[in-house]
């Protein structure tokens, strides 16, 4: 799935240092899937994006690194949208990222 996905990054003619950012976010984001036994098939649920989030934070990521985290997770799932394997857009921006206090 992240396979196809940077497929598409290349395509669309994304840089190759926001191609490697996607990727590794999104890798991560799965690798955090699988380490809780989510077997991860394109499927995405406002679950998996709210424990993701909350795991960056107690493990005291950067916010601007959570933030740019989010980001590629949401151009990860407009992908997934748009290629019908997933039927939901659940990253909300405004919800989902950190705001600086």
């Amino acid at each position: 799935m992240v396979q196809r996905f940077k497929i598409h990054l290349e395509e669309y003619g994304k840089s190759v240092k926001t191609i490697e950012s996607y990727i590794g976010d999104t890798s991560a984001f799965v690798a955090f899937l699988a380490s809780r036994g989510i077997d991860f098939t394109g499927k995405m649920k406002r679950f998996y994006i709210t424990s993701y989030r909350d795991y960056l934070i107690e493990n005291r990521y950067e916010l601007s690194t959570i933030n740019k985290k989010v980001n590629s997770i949401q151009s990860f799932n407009k992908y997934l949208v748009d290629n019908g394997y997933t039927k939901n857009a659940v990253v909300d921006i405004a919800k989902d990222r950190i705001k600086l206090a």
